[in-house]
């Protein structure tokens, strides 16, 4: 079963944040999220893959830089198909939390699913 959660700030409850990315040379990039109503500390993540909402762009550029590219089709398919996905998931995250609001903490729902 899947399970989602709409973060909440540990000190007003709040469920507006904001991420702040730290980006090191040759490090794994950390998201800090902050409380957006009393800045407090919220979370910290490791993500091992970042994705946004313009991965398309981004391909465009890296063709561009690497022209006569053999393998480019290929990876358009991929990242397309890679776009699709994160989509899909989010939309189903979002309605899975509307739908279905987890009342436990994100730490207690990791242990529970590993």
């Amino acid at each position: 079963m899947i399970k989602a959660k709409l973060e909440t700030c540990p000190v007003c409850g709040s469920t507006k944040h904001e991420n702040l990315v730290r980006i090191e040379k040759g490090g794994i990039i950390k998201v800090y999220v902050r409380c957006a109503n009393c800045s407090s500390f919220v979370a910290r993540y490791r993500v091992i893959r970042y994705t946004s909402d313009k991965s398309y762009d981004s391909l465009l550029r890296i063709f561009k830089l690497s022209p006569g590219c053999p393998d480019c089709r290929s990876i358009i398919h991929e990242v397309e198909a890679f776009s699709e996905e994160v989509k899909r998931e989010f939309e189903e995250t979002v309605r899975i939390v509307e739908e279905r609001p987890e009342k436990k903490k994100i730490e207690e729902m990791i242990k529970e699913e590993t």
